[in-house]
C-alpha cells in the first residue's frame, strides 16, 4: 500500500493479485473501496513504490508513456479533454503510441479507427464534435478509442454506466468475444452483478481498500460475501 505523507490512512492496503491474460476480471466493491485507485496504480497515474506494480514482470513506472500505451488501453468513467475534436479524431488519438510526433495518420490508422467505430456503433457519428454527443455516445467513443489502441489489455472504469441496456449488452458482448478469441484481456470496474455473472470469469471484491475475496467469479459472487460487503441482503 502507498499513501501521500499527509494522508491519515492508505487508500489500498495488502492488495496482491496477478491478472492473467485471457480473462475478464471484475473489480467489485462499494463506492470508495479503492477500485479506481487500483486501476490508476496499474496505469502509473498514481505514484506507488518501486516494484509494487509489475507489468510483464517489470516495474510499471519504468515504462515510457508510449511504451505503456502499447500494452494497456484505458477507458475512464468520463473524459473532458476531447472537446475540440470530432469522434474520428478522438478515436485516432489511440494511434499516437505507434508513431512519431509529427507523423500523419496512415491508411492503417484510419482503417483501424473505422473498424473500432463500427464495432461500437459510432461510425455514423465520426464527423460530430465530441461535446455534442450524449453521455452514452461519448462512452462508446472512448471504448472505440481503446479498441483502436490495439493493446493486449484494456482497463475500464464502469464502462456501461451511461449506456442503455441494448448498448450495454452490445459492448460487453464485443469485449467478451475478443477475450474468448484470445485477442484481449480485460479488467473492468462494475456495479451490475448480472453483467459480472454473464461476462466475467474472475473477480476481486474490495472493501475499504482491502481485498475481501479474489479468484474465480463463483467463489467471489456469493450471497454471504456480497451481503457482508454491501450491507444489504443478497
Amino acid at each position: 500500500s502507498w499513501q501521500p505523507s499527509s494522508a491519515k490512512s492508505p487508500i489500498l492496503s495488502d492488495v496482491s493479485y496477478t491478472f492473467a491474460e485471457g480473462h475478464m476480471t471484475a473489480l467489485l466493491g462499494p463506492n470508495g473501496s479503492g477500485k479506481t485507485t487500483l486501476l490508476k496504480h496499474i496505469l502509473s497515474q498514481i505514484k506507488c513504490p518501486e516494484g509494487a506494480v509489475l507489468i510483464d514482470g517489470r516495474d510499471a513506472s519504468s515504462y515510457a508513456p508510449k511504451e505503456r500505451s502499447r500494452k494497456i488501453a484505458w477507458v475512464p468513467q468520463s473524459s473532458s479533454g476531447e472537446s475540440a475534436f470530432t469522434v474520428e479524431e478522438v478515436v485516432l488519438m489511440a494511434r499516437y503510441p505507434y508513431k512519431s510526433t509529427w507523423d500523419a495518420d496512415s491508411k492503417e490508422d484510419l482503417a483501424i479507427a473505422e473498424e473500432a467505430m463500427r464495432a461500437v456503433g459510432v461510425l455514423d457519428l465520426a464527423g460530430r464534435n465530441f461535446t455534442s454527443l450524449s453521455g452514452g455516445e461519448r462512452q462508446r467513443t472512448l471504448i472505440a478509442r481503446a479498441l483502436a489502441q490495439t493493446t493486449p489489455w484494456i482497463l475500464l472504469d464502469e464502462p456501461t454506466s451511461n449506456l442503455d441496456i441494448k448498448h450495454q449488452i452490445a459492448i460487453m458482448d464485443l469485449l467478451h468475444e475478443r477475450v474468448l478469441d484470445g485477442k484481449l484481456s480485460v479488467i473492468v470496474v462494475m456495479h451490475d452483478f448480472n453483467m459480472v455473472e454473464r461476462y466475467c470469469d474472475r473477480a476481486i471484491l474490495l472493501r475499504e481498500g482491502k481485498v475481501v475475496a479474489k479468484g474465480k467469479k463463483d467463489e467471489v459472487l456469493t450471497a454471504e460475501l456480497l451481503s457482508s460487503v454491501y450491507e444489504v441482503s443478497f
